[in-house]
């Protein structure tokens, strides 16, 4: 959906609320036009923000995402498709993508406001991540992994088990960014407890910091 002119250039002094929806994963959905950008926000936690969702934004810089070969993306954790709107405005990178998004709401959200005005080929899945490892083998050249029960990570998606399928996914030379809060001590703790895990699947792997969140990567050789 293209961004009205005149409520633009207002949400740069103040947020504009366009939509408020809820469902059966998330019960309170907003959609914000705010510095003339779409934003969707829980209760707790802001899920999207076009090309000022630095964490990836950052992460991409980082990691050269220009000079990598990358034709196929698989997104775990939808939003408003902040990740391809990035990548493809930005970067200027075409490229395919699965996108995997457990809650069919916030699907119909990024589709009415942001997927229907990038050229990229886009396929979404409405399931939970879990099933999509099940019922399908196809493997891709970056994974962004961007599962958050609100402010959350659930607990599978950071065990050996799942980190191990990731792995299994990546074609030769993959990339895996692995999206984590960075906000506070305690969640700079479990980072830290989660790092264990992430050696054990990716030794050469580490993490950047992007302001409040840290981007875990599978193979810090891929920062030049």
């Amino acid at each position: 959906m293209k961004k009205p002119f005149f409520k633009s250039l207002l949400s740069y002094f103040t947020e504009i609320v366009l939509e408020e929806t809820s469902s059966d994963y998330n019960e309170h959905l907003q959609v914000l036009l705010t510095q003339g950008r779409y934003q969707l926000c829980t209760e707790d936690a802001i899920y999207s923000f076009d090309d000022k969702y630095d964490n990836f934004l950052k992460a991409f810089e980082k990691i050269n995402i220009k000079e990598k070969n990358v034709e196929s993306m698989l997104l775990l954790g939808l939003g408003l498709g902040s990740i391809p709107y990035i990548l493809e405005n930005i970067f200027k990178l075409n490229i395919d993508y699965t996108a995997v998004e457990i809650d069919e709401e916030i699907c119909r959200l990024a589709e009415k406001y942001v997927l229907s005005d990038l050229r990229s080929h886009i396929m979404i899945y409405p399931i939970d991540a879990t099933h999509y490892f099940n019922w399908y083998n196809e493997s891709f050249d970056l994974i962004a992994m961007d599962i958050f029960d609100s402010a959350t990570i659930p607990i599978y998606f950071e065990s050996e088990t799942y980190l191990q399928i990731l792995a299994s996914r990546l074609n030769k030379n993959g990339i895996i960014l692995y999206n984590r809060l960075a906000d506070s001590e305690k969640n700079i703790q479990l980072n830290k407890k989660f790092n264990q895990n992430w050696k054990n699947v990716f030794p050469a792997g580490g993490f950047v910091e992007t302001g409040t969140n840290h981007i875990f990567l599978n193979d810090m050789r891929f920062i030049p």
